[in-house]
């Protein structure tokens, strides 16, 4: 009986040795299964974010190449337009960088900058005005309206847009001088649309009173955005 029970106890620890074997190798299993899975997924992971990137270089890259092109171009338009070699300019007058020539003789770039001003600048478009009603001989002037320098940014902006300016204008002369006034706002380099016209008194001392519109547009701000890829 003794070895009956000797041969017993030795197959039970047999198969128990096995089951421990085995269940030693489930785990190692599945803890090597769940270790792939996991890095699995983290190399995915890490592969879907290289390939944002990867994305995001090529629409850079695409941006790059586009606003390079934009930019010749715009280089060539810029020759053509403000350094073509004509003596004449944009307005017909002499094409001439001199600081001191008066409208409409000047060159095409400050031209194209006196018409549509980018800053706002209520005093220096009085005086612009009062120096017109001064070469005309135009007596009793008034250049009166709303300075908005307080309230008014000079920043640049993404889309800027003309912004306007009204004047009432005032003053007293003869028929040909107001004529005169009238058509010299007209050839002015900076763009006058008059809005309202009133005139009383003989024609040899007219008193008139303009009401006008001009413009101002902010620079165009260019950034530089960085994005980041999530």
């Amino acid at each position: 009986m003794a070895k009956v029970k000797l041969a017993s106890t030795s197959k039970h620890v047999q198969i128990s040795q096995t089951q421990s074997a085995m269940l030693a190798t489930v785990i190692a299993a599945t803890v090597v299964t769940i270790f792939c899975l996991v890095s699995a997924k983290a190399l995915l992971s890490q592969a879907a974010y290289q390939r944002k990137v990867v994305n995001a270089n090529h629409s850079a890259v695409k941006q790059l190449q586009a606003n390079v092109s934009a930019a010749k171009q715009l280089v060539n338009q810029f020759n053509n337009v403000f350094e073509g070699g004509s003596t004449a300019n944009i307005i017909g007058g002499q094409n001439t960088t001199d600081p001191s020539a008066q409208p409409p003789n000047g060159d095409n770039a400050r031209i194209v900058l006196d018409a549509l001003p980018s800053q706002y600048d209520f005093p220096a478009l009085v005086s612009s005005v009062s120096k017109i009603l001064n070469a005309d001989g135009i007596g009793n002037q008034s250049v009166t309206g709303t300075d908005q320098s307080a309230s008014v940014s000079n920043s640049a902006m993404s889309t800027p847009a003309p912004a306007q300016i009204q004047l009432t204008i005032g003053g007293a002369a003869n028929y040909s001088a107001v004529k005169k006034f009238i058509e010299d706002l007209e050839h002015s380099i900076r763009p006058f649309d008059v809005t309202n016209l009133q005139l009383s008194g003989p024609q040899n001392q007219l008193i008139f009173t303009l009401t006008v519109s001009t413009y101002y547009q902010p620079a165009k701000s260019l950034t530089v955005v960085t994005k980041e890829v999530k």
